[in-house]
């Protein structure tokens, strides 16, 4: 194709194709046609027009938690895409989202995921999740649904849920950063058994990082991620495993690196190397390597 010379300064080319209703975004848009990157904060950025998302590789969107945000359909050739808060509708599954055959690098920053359950998102690499904007009850009407990400090798959890892991298909992930800062983890049985199943599936994995706040029950994440796994035979490509634990007080954080301890010959049968450490007085870490 061949190329033609366009006048993006002109006010008239911008009207006309863009919608742009104030002129003082003239510049932020010809950067963006040129760079196909564009980072607004919605509702302020007067944007009506649909031509640019379309063209855009690369989108980064700031607003409050209740604004809706609806060109999900109009990015058909994105690759990269940040949004920090908003609202998103659950488009039906019998419309093609573009952007679940182009998107290969995806940060929801409470942001609600659900407009990706039952659908395949087969580019995209490395998915990160930071903070979830609702209650694991609201996925009752979800149940069966499932985020599939088959080419996904890269993902970081904070603060989601454990039942939250059950909508996430993602075998191949070689990575897996698990944030849990802002309360404490119950690990009770249908929790430690949502999540362990979902380990269980991550045939692939390759390095584990997990922070989490002391909680009930954390003696079984870790006798899982350092001996379980290894014995059931599930990570056999796994090179590294970090767990940290912040404790509440000095007294709980001795009791785990004494019992950690305590088990440390039968996690080393599975390591090359394992080592128990208790750093700042109330965090326990515990690192494992083959």
């Amino acid at each position: 194709m061949d190329d033609i010379a366009v006048d993006y300064t002109s006010t008239g080319y911008l009207d006309k194709h863009l919608g742009i209703s104030n002129k003082d975004f003239d510049a932020m848009i010809v950067k963006a046609l040129i760079t196909r990157h564009l980072a607004i904060a919605f509702p302020n950025t007067p944007l009506h027009s649909t031509v640019l998302f379309r063209q855009l590789r690369h989108l980064d969107i700031i607003c409050g938690s209740n604004d809706g945000i609806y060109i999900l359909p109009y990015l058909e050739q994105i690759e990269k895409l940040r949004i920090l808060h908003g609202s998103m509708s659950e488009y039906s599954l019998d419309l093609d989202l573009p952007l679940a055959h182009t998107l290969q690098w995806l940060e929801l920053h409470f942001a609600t995921p659900l407009w990706m359950l039952g659908r395949t998102f087969g580019a995209l690499r490395e998915f990160r999740v930071l903070g979830q904007p609702y209650k694991p009850e609201n996925h009752s009407r979800h149940e069966g649904l499932q985020v599939d990400l088959p080419a996904c090798t890269a993902l970081e959890l904070w603060d989601c849920s454990m039942d939250y892991l059950r909508f996430l298909s993602c075998s191949n992930v070689q990575i897996l950063h698990w944030y849990q800062r802002l309360y404490p983890t119950i690990f009770d049985l249908a929790a430690f058994n949502s999540l362990r199943g979902f380990l269980f599936n991550l045939s692939c994995l390759r390095n584990l990082y997990i922070w989490v706040a002391q909680g009930l029950g954390i003696d079984c994440l870790v006798d899982f991620v350092f001996c379980g796994a290894s014995e059931h035979g599930v990570w056999r490509e796994i090179r590294s495993v970090k767990v940290e634990v912040m404790c509440y007080t000095i007294s709980e954080a001795s009791h785990l690196f004494d019992q950690t301890v305590g088990h440390q010959r039968r996690y080393e049968e599975w390591w090359n190397s394992f080592q128990v450490t208790k750093e700042i007085a109330t965090i326990v870490t515990i690192t494992a390597s083959m």
